[in-house]
């Protein structure tokens, strides 16, 4: 089918294609015949394709990309494809040695229940097997800019395309050419696809410019701070007083980007990176909340049967995953990776399960009205070795977590620990991160046989992530799980303890005990979130400039000073793209 022909129709129908089959776009026909021409393989493809990776609702059209565009049959409801943005990828592809395209759109039949099931269930292989992996975070309408934001890193399916496959790049418009590039410690470069057009670059190289704020562009010997905005997830809450800073500032080393960064990094362990998975699976949505199970699974190995489950049993489909991690020797890596966030009610080592839809942002109740759970998320990950590691174990049908970890008991009180003159390095008295207030059995009194009652549970140690570093303050890096017993020999987490690293010796030292933990109420419900409002969050108008401030400066104080520097991409190719 020519391009003339799909932008006169402005539809391409492929429900005549038989199911259960491999689809690939050919893009030496698109690029250099203008024909959409689409291969059908019975077997998994041998030839070199790329993937895409996009989100079906994304940014709208905008003049300084315009074109044409096309629907595909059966999926009508998602943005259309630019057909502009579609030959670009192609080239993109070609580029990289990639003769073919893989775009979801074009390669599953929209209109086939049968084809859309088999796709999902080789979803996670089609990009692990890809030659490289093209992210298109503005959608398929449009390129967008860098300094432009995106909703790619708010959704369920776009995890699993980062980071399965074994080359990610970036494709985003872009009018001042190759480019050496640097975001923190980490170095790239922008490469030209099409002259003063559009640009590849490395995801790992745009995840952690959207951690620090800002790009870092070579220009003669001149260096050039571009803003990024791409996978941002909002402004900070203050902007300072000082000109020209009247913009308002984006939020830096944000837990969203930050947990992606995460997952990608080449110096993290498995165990920091499933962490954070769980953690970034959080903070992302799908039209289809058993997706958000479905979306990751391939990611831990594991392979579900998709028939098994219903669209809305998202709560199912996470235990029969964290069965088959654990039945693997895996760990309980999803221990408090939303610590400051209510447990489920029905398997509580889990928070509540956030609001999911097509677009959009993850939210989760609290109180009467909605809060973006990444605004709740840390941006941290754990160190086994500074104190222990996440729990192995088993998990039963009904989503109880059995193991063994080190614990202490507690009893509740009404007494504050901040009047407390205990010693900091063994505290008598704790406050949970729900403002319950507990006191702790000196562990010479505390017989951990006895299974009434509440206990502390050892989870591990947390430190902040930055792009190459560490910070190194203290961060109430000790987290432990507070426990009640709601029946014989079963417990379930009620909150979360985020004790001072003062306490790490003392905590290393708690005996170890067995526990049941899960539930309290396997059956529940879940919460209908359709009619509550978004919490709309009280900002302070300015700060003072910076250089008052305090002489104790933290990693994220500098990262978010020079974030403020950064020029919008507009300007930069005003003033340097024909130079």
């Amino acid at each position: 089918m020519s391009l003339q022909e799909v932008e006169r129709t402005g539809m391409v129908d492929i429900s005549s294609c038989e199911p259960c089959r491999y689809r690939l776009i050919d893009c030496t026909a698109l690029v250099k015949d203008g024909h959409l021409v689409i291969y059908d393989y019975e077997h998994f493809p041998a030839v070199p394709y790329a993937a895409v990776s996009y989100v079906w609702r994304g940014n709208g059209p905008s003049p300084d990309f315009p074109g044409p565009v096309f629907s595909v049959r059966g999926a009508e409801e998602a943005d259309p494809i630019g057909i502009n943005v579609l030959r670009e990828a192609c080239v993109a592809s070609l580029a990289r040695e990639a003769a073919f395209l893989w775009l979801d759109r074009l390669s599953i039949m929209q209109t086939c229940k049968i084809d859309k099931k088999w796709q999902i269930r080789e979803m996670y292989m089609m990009y692990k097997s890809c030659h490289v992996c093209i992210v298109v975070p503005g959608g398929l309408q449009r390129l967008v800019r860098l300094d432009e934001e995106t909703q790619w890193i708010h959704r369920g399916w776009t995890l699993q395309e980062a980071v399965a496959p074994p080359d990610v790049a970036v494709l985003f418009s872009w009018k001042l050419g190759d480019r050496a590039a640097r975001a923190g410690d980490t170095q790239g470069r922008l490469q030209e696809v099409t002259p003063s057009t559009s640009a590849l670059a490395p995801l790992a190289l745009i995840v952690d410019a959207s951690t620090t704020g800002s790009l870092s562009i070579t220009h003669g010997e001149k260096t050039l701070p571009v803003e990024v905005k791409l996978f941002s997830p909002h402004s900070t809450d203050a902007s300072y007083r000082d000109f020209p800073f009247w913009r308002p500032t984006r939020q830096v080393m944000s837990a969203n980007v930050g947990a992606l960064a995460r997952i990608m990094s080449p110096e993290l362990d498995e165990d920091m990176k499933e962490y954070s998975i769980w953690q970034s699976a959080l903070m992302r949505t799908s039209s289809r909340p058993v997706d958000m199970v479905f979306s990751i699974m391939g990611l831990f190995g594991v392979t579900l049967d998709t028939k098994a489950f219903g669209e809305n049993d998202r709560v199912e489909a996470t235990i029969a995953l964290a069965q088959s991690i654990l039945q693997k020797g895996g760990r309980a890596n999803w221990l408090a990776a939303a610590f400051k966030i209510s447990p489920s009610p029905q398997v509580s080592t889990f928070p509540v399960f956030p609001r999911t839809e097509v677009s959009g942002k993850a939210y989760v109740r609290i109180g009467d009205a909605l809060t973006e759970v990444s605004s709740l998320m840390e941006n941290e990950y754990p160190i086994a070795a500074a104190l222990v590691p996440a729990p192995q174990g088993t998990m039963d049908t009904q989503g109880y977590l059995h193991f063994v970890a080190k614990a202490i008991r507690l009893a509740p009180t009404t007494t504050d620990s901040s009047t407390s003159s205990s010693d900091p390095t063994r505290p008598t008295q704790v406050t949970a991160v729900d403002g319950s207030c507990w006191r702790v059995s000196d562990i010479r009194e505390s017989n951990l046989d006895d299974a009434c009652g509440a206990f502390a549970v050892l989870v591990g140690f947390f430190v902040g992530y930055y792009p190459g570093g560490t910070p190194s303050h203290d961060a109430n890096n000790v987290r432990a799980m507070v426990v009640e017993q709601h029946r014989p020999n079963r417990f379930h987490v009620r909150t979360y303890l985020a004790l001072s690293m003062k306490t790490r010796g003392w905590a290393a030292g708690w005996p170890e005990r067995s526990f049941s933990v899960g539930g309290p109420d396997v059956g529940a419900p879940g919460d209908d979130l359709r009619r509550l409002p978004v919490q709309q969050v009280s900002r302070e108008r300015f700060r003072n400039n910076p250089r008052s401030g305090p002489p104790d400066i933290t990693l994220e104080d500098v990262t978010f000073r020079q974030a403020r520097w950064a020029v919008p991409q507009k300007t930069l190719e005003r003033d340097y793209g024909s130079k």
